[in-house]
């Protein structure tokens, strides 16, 4: 992802989010997202003030977009992968700290969130399980 015109706060967010999704809480370091932001860690620290803050913002931009009314499993197929893929490596890996930054972000009503998520990732890998099938189905 091109971070060019970006301000530095929205370069290291990017650069967060896709490292977060990629290999979750405890497979992301700091200067791994320092590194595909091109900033320092100290950026990191004076922007997010820890790795625990930045990757709790991470994970309600990933709770936004996929419990939102208007996620379109359809045409989003690779940001589908990879939300799907994040909420179960992080629910399986490191569901502690997760559940910890949904009581952080949702504090009043983070079991119902929990819940949702957990719909959505019913609904989601039917939907990924089903169009592998399709596509298998016009392959051969």
């Amino acid at each position: 992802m091109a971070n060019n015109g970006l301000n530095t706060e929205d370069k290291i967010f990017n650069a967060a989010y896709n490292v977060f999704l990629l290999f979750g809480y405890h497979g992301t370091t700091l200067s791994q997202i320092a590194s595909r932001a091109g900033v320092n860690k100290a950026a990191i620290h004076y922007y997010f003030r820890s790795k625990e803050k930045l990757y709790r913002i991470v994970v309600k931009s990933v709770l936004d977009l996929i419990l939102s009314s208007t996620f379109d499993f359809y045409t989003k197929q690779e940001r589908l992968e990879k939300q799907t893929w994040f909420l179960y490596t992080e629910l399986y890996n490191n569901r502690q700290s997760f559940e910890h930054a949904m009581k952080e972000i949702y504090p009043n009503d983070w079991e119902c969130k929990m819940k949702e998520s957990g719909k959505w990732l019913v609904i989601a890998t039917d939907h990924l399980f089903l169009s592998r099938k399709h596509l298998i189905r016009i392959i051969l």
